[in-house]
């Protein structure tokens, strides 16, 4: 019975312990190194203001009246999340909003739909968008600290896009699918 226990150890001690021994140090000594980088990358980033280069401004087209306006890209991403989701969502939630239609924004910038406008305001056509003046009517309490909550979430995540081969890609997103998703290339064809 002596013996049981002692292989029983044995192996428990080769199979588990050895191995989280060993791997332990390199972790956190490869993790330590990989925070210092972050870090150092992270506060390089504060120091440079992002600039959107041709991406500056945007061409919206207003559907209601067919008028072309020409809109800063933050200034418009904030109307789009506004529009999006509800302001009372957690901030990393506007925030990865806030990526997903400057991503979309810019990939419709790249492959324009429309002859006249980059992007137009017709959530069925490109996204949704609000002017702030409409979504500061429709909110109840603070209205000017909810806005400033939308604004630092697009100035936080500047610059963010997502990409695939170093381009934007096109960045489908609903707001509810029902508990299912289907793959693009049944709902719009292609690949």
């Amino acid at each position: 019975m002596k013996k049981v226990f002692i292989y029983f150890f044995a192996f428990l001690f080769i199979c588990f312990i050895l191995p989280a021994l060993l791997t332990k140090s390199e972790i956190s000594a490869s993790s330590e190194m990989s925070n210092e980088e972050d870090n150092k990358q992270e506060s390089e980033k504060v120091l440079e203001p992002y600039t959107y280069n041709q991406y500056g401004t945007i061409k919206l087209l207003h559907t209601d009246t067919n008028e072309v306006e020409e809109v800063a890209l933050d200034t418009y991403l904030c109307n789009v999340v506004s529009a999006e989701m509800p302001v009372d969502f957690e901030k990393e939630a506007l925030k990865a909003q806030a990526i997903v239609a400057r991503t979309y924004t810019i990939y419709k910038i790249n492959n324009k739909k429309h002859d006249n406008a980059d992007i137009c305001d017709d959530s069925t056509c490109c996204q949704a968008w609000i002017s702030k003046e409409d979504r500061l009517a429709r909110w109840d309490g603070d209205k000017e600290e909810k806005w400033n909550k939308i604004e630092e979430c697009v100035k936080e995540t500047q610059g963010k896009i997502i990409t695939y081969n170093h381009a934007p890609i096109n960045a489908f997103f609903h707001s509810n699918s029902g508990g299912k998703t289907e793959l693009p290339v049944d709902v719009w064809g292609g690949r």
